[in-house]
C-alpha cells in the first residue's frame, strides 16, 4: 500500500512538471510572436516559471501560470514582460515598456 502511494505522488509530480514544461514552450513562442510583432528582441534564456496561482471568477475555476521574460528594446536595455497561461486555452503577454505597459492576448496553439 505504502509503495502504491509512493508510485502515485511520484508519477504526479513527474506529470506536473511536465505540462509546466510544455507551458514553458508556449510562453516561449508567445513571447517571440509578441516580441517580433513590435520590432522587439526576446532574450530566449530568460523564460522561466515564475508562479502558480489559482483564480475563481464566479463559479469558474483556473489556475494560472506566470512565465517571466526579458527583452531588449534595442540591444542594450532590457526589460520585463510575463506570459500568463490559463485553463483551458487564455494566453496572454504583457510588455513593461518604456511607454507604459502592453497587454495582448492571442490565440493559445
Amino acid at each position: 500500500m505504502t509503495e502504491l502511494l509512493i508510485f502515485l505522488l511520484a508519477t504526479g509530480a513527474v506529470a506536473a512538471w511536465w505540462q509546466l514544461m510544455q507551458g514553458r514552450q508556449r510562453a516561449r513562442r508567445a513571447a517571440g510572436i509578441v516580441c517580433g510583432n513590435h520590432g522587439l528582441q526576446l532574450l530566449d534564456d530568460t523564460v522561466s516559471l515564475s508562479s502558480v496561482t489559482w483564480n475563481r471568477a464566479g463559479s469558474n475555476a483556473h489556475i494560472l501560470v506566470d512565465y517571466s521574460f526579458e527583452f531588449a528594446t534595442n540591444g542594450a536595455i532590457r526589460r520585463r514582460g510575463v506570459v500568463t497561461l490559463g485553463a483551458p486555452s487564455s494566453l496572454t503577454v504583457t510588455l513593461d515598456l518604456e511607454e507604459g505597459r502592453l497587454i495582448e492576448t492571442i490565440a493559445a496553439s
